[in-house]
């Protein structure tokens, strides 16, 4: 299979909070597992994320500044348990310079090594 990714992934872990933009008003939390300047994979607790689901995510990058805000949506959802998925989401809009704060986190941790 062809890779469709046009950015870089990387393994980070941190906490996400997110809710959905439509009617439903969905809420949850869970951790980014890995992240690129295009989207991401996460950990959530929620139900009802269908693909295509527009969210508003906060991304608690522990570096000391407040967290970084995105627009996502929704690409594809797997169930890991009944109340537990794994969601794969793409940035509408990217925020190079927030991402930037989480690959240098990505770098200290390599260096640590």
């Amino acid at each position: 299979m062809q890779e469709r990714r046009v950015f870089q992934r990387f393994n980070l872990e941190f906490p996400v909070e997110f809710y959905t933009m439509d009617d439903q008003k969905v809420e949850g939390k869970g951790k980014i597992l890995n992240i690129s300047a295009g989207g991401g994979g996460m950990v959530v607790t929620a139900k009802y994320l269908l693909p295509q689901t527009s969210l508003k995510i906060k991304l608690f990058i522990p570096d000391g500044n407040p967290p970084l805000e995105a627009d996502a949506k929704v690409i594809w959802l797997k169930a890991m348990e009944p109340t537990l998925f794994l969601a794969g989401v793409q940035f509408d809009k990217v925020d190079f310079m927030g991402i930037a704060r989480a690959l240098r986190l990505h770098d200290s941790h390599n260096e640590k090594k």
